[in-house]
C-alpha cells in the first residue's frame, strides 16, 4: 500500500511541475497572461518562441514518463497502478499543486503516458495531435483523430502490439481488462481537464 501511495503521489507531484511557466520566465514572460493564457507547450510555442515551445513539449512529455517508470521498474507495481500514476501526472499538469490548482490541458503529458504505456502508438498520437493543431482544431478533425486513435488501440491489441518497456525491450501484451480500465481512467481525466474546450467544440459542431 505504501508503494502504491508513493507512486500516486509522485505522479501528481511530477505532473504539477509547470515547465511552461518556468521556461517562459527565462524570457521574462508570464505565459498565463499572454496569448490564450494556457500554461502549455502550444502557447509557449506561439508567444515565447519555437525552441522554447518544443522544450516545454518534450519536458511535459517526460514528466508523464518518469513517475510511470518509477512505478514500473523501481516499485514493481501492476499495470493498472502504473496507468493511474500516469493519470495523476496528467491531473497534476491540469490542476498543479504549484499554480493554485490551475494548469494546462495535459496533452503533452498524456503523450508521455501513451509513450510509456503504448510506445508503438505514440508516433500516431503525435501525428494526430499536430494534424489537429494544423487544421485549426476543427471539431470534425478532433473527433476523427480520436476515432482513429482508439481504432488503432483496438487493432494493436488484437495483433498484440501493445507493450510496456523493460530493459530496453518489449514485454508481453497488456491484459485486455487492464488496458480498458487504464484507457477509461486516462480518458476520464482528459475529459475533466478539458470540459470548457469540449463545450466550445459542441457549440461549433451545432453551428454546422
Amino acid at each position: 500500500m505504501i508503494k502504491i501511495l508513493l507512486s500516486l503521489f509522485l505522479g501528481y507531484l511530477f505532473g504539477s511541475i509547470s515547465f511552461a511557466v518556468l521556461i517562459s520566465r527565462l524570457k521574462g514572460v508570464d505565459i498565463r497572461k499572454v496569448g490564450t493564457g494556457n500554461p502549455g507547450a502550444a502557447n509557449v510555442f506561439r508567444q515565447v518562441g519555437k525552441p522554447y515551445g518544443i522544450a516545454v513539449w518534450v519536458l511535459d512529455t517526460v514528466k508523464g514518463v518518469v513517475p510511470m517508470f518509477i512505478a514500473h521498474k523501481i516499485l514493481h507495481l501492476p499495470v493498472l497502478i502504473i496507468a493511474i500514476t500516469g493519470a495523476l501526472a496528467i491531473a497534476g499538469h491540469c490542476w498543479s499543486l504549484f499554480l493554485k490548482f490551475k494548469g494546462g490541458k495535459g496533452v503533452a503529458t498524456m503523450g508521455g503516458v501513451t509513450l510509456y504505456l503504448m510506445p508503438l502508438l505514440f508516433p500516431l498520437g503525435a501525428i494526430l495531435y499536430f494534424w489537429v493543431q494544423g487544421t485549426g482544431r476543427k471539431p470534425v478533425i478532433i473527433y476523427s483523430a480520436f476515432t482513429i486513435f482508439f481504432i488503432a488501440c483496438y487493432l494493436s491489441y488484437r495483433f498484440k502490439l501493445l507493450f510496456l518497456f523493460s530493459h530496453g525491450k518489449l514485454l508481453t501484451g497488456i491484459p485486455w481488462l487492464e488496458l480498458v480500465l487504464s484507457m477509461i481512467i486516462l480518458l476520464g481525466v482528459a475529459i475533466l481537464a478539458n470540459i470548457p474546450t469540449i463545450k466550445e467544440l459542441k457549440e461549433q459542431w451545432g453551428k454546422h
